[in-house]
């Protein structure tokens, strides 16, 4: 590890040494509202011929505009605010637009740009994200810096990085995201591996603080993650690609008070990730809440000297996934050592490590005041079936709690209502917080209102009749398109209209001559609309880059 440490630092030299030159013969793009040549950041952003040699700067005000851009034309590109404080650029969501004048999804959207900069800025109310950097799958973006920066209040995420390699989001603070401050997601598979840093960052009061989907190489240390419904939660899910999370660090993190019920009536976060799944008819799983480390179908981390206290369920929890399809989610493989849990006993958590048994090769060593939940209904000082390290095998399948203890902690019948996911605070166990720093815990208060509409049946039936009409219309649903075909005469046009959060419409085939750019939409959630004109004949073929193996559809132009 000393070593790994070493190489990493005479790289951050090495990096750090050739962006002083490349500093030196950068062209500036300054933006401002009053006396600039460029009036919006999407102006200068498409002013940019060569991202390798162009810093735009943004100064001091209020942007009510989506910056998107795409392609490598801007690999290295510098996005700059106040290099003294980031609440002064603010980039607004309410009332935003885009440059070709449809409501703005997210902050920044860079997609297929390597080594992008983004700084000082402050991203806030964005119907989606506030900062998304992704690539498409048969492309890439190796290396990203997100650095000083703030997100608020935007529908997903905060800060987003997807099918990247590499990259580095230090010194940000995010808070009131209807699922993570922090999500890092659909890492490839590498054979020398670019890590990613996550580190010296705050996540507070969002559904999740930190999210990572089918992530690996992911080395998150040195953060605060408090007042969440989940502080940490690396996971491993069918909707993306490379499955399963693995081979990531969470080190030397605060990890505290995520006990954030944001299904009260109080809360100010909506969750986007309501019903996971299903374990039976009207019986839907949600996350759960109470715990500052999650780990989900994860193989192969390790959870090393962290500070977890004061959650009220569990200080960490670990299960496989039974509805992953083909057994990619085992909770394997994972060490959890020198870890501080309950603050010696000032600030508890009710249990300090949960493991559901399902998998093997688990192991717990040297883990400051450590209590077991074992069975779902008793504290154990002493670890029973949970291996030790090194030489311990872990948990084992036939042995050990079952994953339906804790599947039917986070499932509610969304049926009758009878069983509404604020339930999870019964089997809390609730005290005060000693004094940590400057933070306060969070509470929320009121009837378990604060939950999304779901999709009914007759809004999917109409959004398949009106494909009939002269301008297709297509539901752009979570996790689907429907209808996932359609049939236009030349000239026709096809409508999306979005009914979920965090999707996008992606064209990867079509006739010669089609420019694939012109039928990419952004990234977008709940309310959004994209229209196209179809003018050559031939088969369309579509996806989502967010969850390209279950979204995808065509369309047919005939004559």
């Amino acid at each position: 590890m000393k070593k790994l440490v070493a190489m990493v630092g005479l790289t951050t030299l090495a990096v750090g040494l050739m962006a002083g030159t490349a500093n030196a013969q950068r062209t500036t793009f300054k933006v401002c509202a009053h006396g600039c040549k460029y009036r919006t950041i999407q102006k200068a952003v498409d002013a940019v011929h060569k991202g390798s040699k162009s810093t735009i700067q943004i100064e001091p005000g209020t942007y009510n505009e989506g910056v998107f851009l795409v392609g490598h034309k801007y690999d290295h590109l510098q996005i700059v605010g106040d290099t003294k404080n980031p609440k002064k650029v603010v980039l607004n969501g309410a009332n935003a637009r885009t440059k070709a004048g449809s409501p703005a999804q997210n902050a920044v959207e860079a997609v297929n740009v390597d080594g992008l900069v983004l700084e000082n800025m402050w991203g806030k109310n964005f119907a989606d994200n506030g900062f998304f950097i992704h690539s498409d799958p048969d492309d890439h973006c190796h290396g990203f810096l997100m650095k000083n920066m703030l997100a608020s209040f935007n529908r997903s995420y905060g800060f987003f990085a997807q099918n990247c390699t590499g990259g580095r989001i230090t010194k940000t603070k995010g808070w009131g995201h209807g699922d993570s401050a922090i999500y890092i997601g659909q890492t490839p598979v590498q054979n020398k591996p670019k890590w990613t840093s996550i580190d010296h960052n705050q996540g507070f009061e969002n559904v999740l603080g930190y999210s990572g989907t089918n992530s690996k190489y992911v080395d998150i240390h040195n953060n605060d993650f408090f007042n969440n419904g989940i502080g940490v939660v690396p996971n491993t899910l069918d909707s993306e690609l490379y499955e399963p999370t693995a081979n990531g660090k969470i080190r030397h993190n605060n990890i505290f008070w995520n006990n954030f019920d944001y299904w009260r009536e109080s809360s100010k976060v909506m969750t986007v990730s309501s019903d996971l799944g299903q374990l039976a008819p009207n019986v839907d799983i949600q996350y759960p809440t109470g715990i500052g480390v999650y780990m989900l179908g994860a193989d192969g981390w390790k959870i090393t000297d962290n500070d977890i206290f004061g959650n009220f369920k569990w200080g960490v929890a670990a299960s496989s996934d039974p509805t992953n399809t083909g057994d990619n989610a085992i909770n394997q493989n994972n060490v959890y050592t020198g870890n501080t849990m309950g603050r010696g006993g000032k600030d508890k958590n009710q249990f300090d490590f949960f493991n559901d048994g399902s998998g093997s090769g688990n192991c717990y060593s040297d883990n400051h005041s450590q209590l077991f939940d074992d069975s779902g209904t008793g504290t154990h000082t002493d670890p029973v079936n949970y291996g030790s390290c090194p030489t311990g095998s872990g948990s084992g399948s036939s042995s050990g709690p079952q994953i339906g203890y804790l599947i039917g902690y986070v499932s509610s019948d969304d049926g009758d209502g009878s069983n509404p996911p604020c339930n999870q605070e019964n089997s809390w166990d609730k005290h005060s917080h000693p004094k940590f720093k400057n933070y306060k815990p969070l509470t929320t208060t009121g009837p378990c209102t604060n939950r999304p509409q779901l999709q009914s049946k007759a809004q999917k039936a109409a959004a398949a009749a009106t494909a009939k009409r002269a301008t297709k219309k297509v539901g752009v649903y979570n996790d689907y398109y429907s209808p996932n075909s359609a049939n236009v005469a030349k000239g026709g046009k096809v409508k999306w209209t979005w009914f979920g959060d965090d999707h996008n419409v992606t064209l990867d085939k079509a006739p010669r001559g089609v420019k694939k750019n012109d039928f990419r939409s952004p990234t977008a959630g709940a309310g959004f609309t994209f229209t196209r004109k179809f003018t050559k004949t031939g088969t369309y073929h579509f996806h989502c880059v967010v969850h390209p193996l279950d979204m995808q559809m065509t369309v047919k132009v005939t004559r």
